[in-house]
């Protein structure tokens, strides 16, 4: 019999291999003569699995030992984070008022589309959220204003007025106080210089100090 430790042969019977000490396993008696490994088998053995270790230990896998374990992600880490996305959108939202516009033109252009669409609460977003508290509680009176300002468009410049519209350019009113006024056309006229405002967070609202400026 051999050691498949280190190949060595061994007295037969024996429980231990004499060159390098390890156990030696043993078959039943009736099994002894049949099946018994040659020293050529065992060496194989031992080859493989030592370069099995040694693939191993540098990293490389066609062990079963060195097998990636895809680790399982725990479902509340994901419902935390998605949580902590929502409250500082919803921070963000807040500091900045909830709206207005980096581009003074899409601020204007919002505003002529509110009272095309005779929608109030569309309206009262183009301001920044101190202003709103405001218009919300005369919600009423601006509906109407804003009702009585598209029928006089619609006499003025037909019903289609709304395709027509251009934003001119921005005029500063006061600097410091990141005031201006927008030039609006209509069919290439002149209509009217609506009042805006640039607040700290760099966004565009309508100015409700000086809402349209002549």
């Amino acid at each position: 019999m051999y050691c498949i430790n280190c190949g060595k042969e061994a007295a037969e019977g024996a429980v231990y291999c004499t060159n390098c000490g390890a156990k030696l396993f043993q078959k039943p008696e009736q099994d002894m003569s049949a099946g018994q490994p040659s020293a050529e088998n065992v060496k194989q053995v031992i080859t493989e699995h030592n370069q099995g270790s040694s693939q191993t230990a540098s990293g490389a896998s066609p062990t079963a030992a060195n097998t990636y374990v895809r680790k399982k992600i725990n479902p509340g880490i994901i419902i935390i984070a998605a949580a902590a996305v929502v409250v500082v959108a919803f921070i963000l939202i807040l500091g900045s008022g909830g709206g207005g516009y980096k581009d003074y033109k899409a601020l204007a252009h919002a505003y002529c589309k509110a009272i095309y669409r005779e929608d109030v609460d569309a309206m009262i977003k183009l301001f920044d959220k101190y202003a709103r508290k405001e218009l919300k509680e005369d919600k009423e009176d601006l509906q109407e204003a804003i009702e009585k300002t598209k029928d006089y468009l619609n006499y003025a410049y037909g019903r289609d007025w709304y395709e027509n519209i251009d934003i001119g350019r921005k005029e500063t009113v006061d600097r410091d106080e990141g005031l201006y006024r927008a030039e609006i056309e209509i069919d290439g006229n002149f209509y009217q210089y609506l009042g805006i405002k640039k607040n700290d967070d760099d966004r565009y609202y309508i100015d409700e100090d000086y809402f349209v400026y002549y």
